[in-house]
């Protein structure tokens, strides 16, 4: 991750698992301190560094990491947003800004976005007319003109649209007329017949859930990293228990989701062998698991790409709305 200042410092292109000056820590074991006004970085593996707290911008580490409560305090201080990610349990992330006006402003304008039904109507309608265009781009391949024409008619159809209900049906139509696609994509013998979650009953519909889930994670952590409150979205309402601005963050992202799951089954790399059924649900074994996160590895660094622009789009967005009236607010989509 490059850094906001502009600053590299030789000293520490040497330590594995660090960037300044937003200060990233991407593995655990790391222990944090203060002293002095600087940050004291230590691990059993490595040498024992120093970073002057004034050069920090932003500390982002795992939540495996050892934090010294002293150094929370110095970091308000020095105006520096502390974020602590949990790859497993994304609900477990939080943010501690510095910036506590900003950060307020921020959530204020998010608040303002959910209570607006103009302006969450607008947003959505970007949304779903981005989401189905990016359908019609992950299916151009297989040169189907009458899948095109109907996603298109989709389009049209979400673009004329003036209530959210009315949107939320020609979104959900294209999203089954991809789920449609992917069937006729898939072996007959993988048993892929729709979208099903709880339990997933084919090995298909397992992978597309653990991908969704991964991505959800990631999504929740861009909107942390961003000074966003994963919880407070536009197109997918306030639910309890779902953190729906990362749900709107990723709704984009499923075409490509999809795409992706049916080429590691139609390029073999999954199959039936991977996979075990039990109380009617269909799981991913051991060997099925090391497949997957190999070549999850290199799809999610697309993933992290896509959803910190559109994280970092929507907090632009958020200070438009601080600073214009309702009527001159531009999309993000």
């Amino acid at each position: 991750m490059g850094t906001g200042s502009g600053l590299h410092d030789h000293r520490w292109h040497s330590l594995p698992g660090v960037s300044v000056a937003d200060l990233i820590l991407d593995r655990k074991g790391f222990s944090l301190t203060y002293e002095g006004e600087c940050l004291i970085i230590r691990h059993k593996e490595l040498t024992t560094r120093s970073l002057p707290m004034r050069r920090i911008g932003r500390i982002i580490c795992q939540h495996g990491v050892n934090i010294d409560t002293k150094l929370i305090g110095q970091c308000q201080r020095f105006g520096i947003d502390f974020v602590v990610l949990n790859q497993r349990y994304s609900e477990h992330s939080f943010a501690i800004h510095a910036n506590h006006l900003r950060q307020a402003q921020r959530r204020v304008a998010q608040y303002r976005i959910s209570t607006d039904p103009e302006l969450t109507f607008n947003l959505s309608k970007r949304l779903v007319l981005h989401k189905i265009l990016l359908s019609i781009h992950c299916t151009r391949s297989h040169a189907d003109k009458a899948l095109h024409q109907t996603l298109r008619e989709q389009w049209h159809a979400a673009a004329n649209a003036q209530r959210l209900d009315v949107l939320r049906g020609h979104e959900g139509i294209a999203q089954r007329i991809m789920f449609s696609h992917w069937k006729q994509q898939l072996r007959p013998e993988l048993g892929f017949v729709r979208r099903e979650r709880r339990p997933p009953p084919d090995p298909v519909n397992a992978v597309l859930s653990l991908s969704a889930t991964l991505t959800h994670h990631e999504a929740v952590r861009q909107c942390l990293v961003h000074g966003l409150d994963p919880w407070l979205g536009f197109y997918h309402t306030l639910t309890p228990g779902r953190q729906s601005l990362a749900c709107d963050l990723m709704e984009p992202l499923r075409p490509a989701l999809e795409q992706w799951v049916v080429q590691q089954f139609n390029q073999g790399h999954l199959d039936l062998r991977h996979f075990s059924t039990a109380n009617g649900g269909c799981m991913m074994g051991k060997q099925g698991r090391e497949i997957f996160y190999r070549l999850w590895q290199k799809n999610m660094t697309i993933i992290q790409r896509r959803l910190r622009r559109y994280a970092r789009l929507f907090s632009r967005h958020l200070q438009q709305i601080e600073e214009t009236p309702p009527c001159s607010q531009a999309g993000i989509f």
